[in-house]
């Protein structure tokens, strides 16, 4: 069967494919993916110093492609995450949904991209990133974050809506 569908895809894209070709990898397993409260000092992501509290975080994470040595290419992330934001100078808080799924590629130099595939998901920008210092919760699709291997983020904007949390508690 699978040497037929290689035929038929042979001679409607003109390249012969093998079945070992034709087949994706399998992903790998769920695992708890669990995420850990913070304390972000003032001036490094908001002019207060900010706190995440997670109240409840039931992620998991799987692999969907491997490299050549075994190590993840591609992985998926899903699953209820819920935080308490906390402007600490003042006591002003938020609890955000970051409940969503994403998609995490990692690049040959060390660095890695996480794209939002729907749902929501938060980052923190330093000063020295574009749009930092900054602490955002995305809400829709196909936002994107580079991880750079020097440390610094770059956000590729998507659909739907960017709240940053230190405006919010300010």
């Amino acid at each position: 069967m699978q040497r037929l569908i290689a035929l038929i895809l042979a001679g409607t894209f003109g390249v012969l494919i093998t079945p070992a070709a034709a087949v994706a990898d399998k992903p790998g397993p769920w695992a708890p993916s669990p995420t850990s409260s913070f304390v972000l000092a003032a001036g490094t992501r908001c002019p207060f110093t900010l706190a995440g509290d997670v109240l409840k975080d039931k992620e998991r994470i799987r692999t969907l492609e491997t490299n050549p040595d075994g190590s993840p290419r591609t992985q998926e992330v899903v699953g209820q995450l819920t935080t308490r934001f906390t402007n600490l100078d003042t006591g002003a808080s938020v609890v955000r949904n970051l409940t969503g799924t994403g998609i995490i590629e990692y690049l040959p130099d060390g660095s890695f991209t996480l794209t939002l595939q729907g749902g929501h998901f938060a980052v923190g920008l330093a000063p020295t990133d574009t749009g930092g210092p900054a602490f955002l919760i995305f809400t829709g699709s196909g936002f994107s974050v580079l991880f750079a291997a020097d440390g610094s983020r770059h956000v590729t904007y998507g659909n739907g809506t960017v709240e940053n949390i230190c405006a919010t508690l300010a």
